[in-house]
């Protein structure tokens, strides 16, 4: 009760991901269709992805996680028509591919519309705090977490109210006042040994903290 690996197209966003987009992309193609979309790297990401032949999409100029992800999502509307599903997946190597197997499964079985990967360990306080409201006011799990799978035909209908500063979190909220399914599985989290790319802890947190307030004051679309 596993998705097809011809079903399921997984977006990766990258960005100075020179040592793990490799690593991460080998172990991802197991899983399905991967594109990865980078935002334009100034290490020697690109060099590596054109250098072993892998797709990817390639930013003119730093648009940031949001816009990545979107552009990629795009792009597997128009072009990968036969895939089914839509998964998301980090280039840092923190969330590891095999966990959506996982995700799947329960999309399956329940016959689900969204499955996030709820992380067992946060490393910041923010996170803690909105996983805990989230849980409250919405009953899901770990909104901004970078492992998710779509049915792309949903993903379709709700991508476009999403901004460009709440990691897709609004989409999230979007899609539970439209009454889709949405739930979640807990996978484990694999340290990083570098700086997360996301940007540093003060804009992050602040980041984290406009999700907050957001979530509790949403605008109904």
């Amino acid at each position: 009760c596993y998705l097809r690996k011809d079903k399921i197209a997984i977006v990766v966003p990258c960005f100075n991901e020179s040592k793990t987009i490799l690593k991460v992309y080998q172990n991802a193609k197991n899983f399905g269709k991967v594109l990865i979309v980078d935002d334009a790297s100034t290490d020697e990401t690109r060099e590596i992805l054109k250098r072993k032949k892998i797709k990817f999409l390639s930013n003119k100029e730093n648009l940031g996680y949001e816009s990545s992800l979107k552009n990629g999502f795009n792009y597997v509307f128009k072009k990968w028509k036969k895939t089914k599903y839509i998964a998301t997946l980090d280039a840092d190597g923190e969330l590891l591919s095999k966990y959506l197997n996982k995700l799947s499964k329960k999309l399956i079985r329940e016959n689900l519309d969204i499955v996030i990967g709820s992380r067992k360990k946060l490393n910041r306080v923010s996170e803690r705090i909105l996983k805990i409201i989230f849980n409250i006011k919405y009953n899901i799990d770990d909104p901004i977490s970078g492992i998710k799978i779509y049915r792309k035909k949903v993903l379709k209908k709700i991508t476009n109210f999403s901004s460009n500063s709440l990691f897709l979190v609004d989409i999230i909220i979007f899609a539970y006042f439209e009454k889709f399914l949405i739930s979640s599985v807990e996978v484990d989290v694999k340290k990083r040994r570098d700086k997360p790319r996301v940007g540093n802890i003060f804009s992050t947190n602040l980041k984290i903290l406009k999700i907050i307030y957001y979530s509790m004051f949403p605008k109904k679309i």
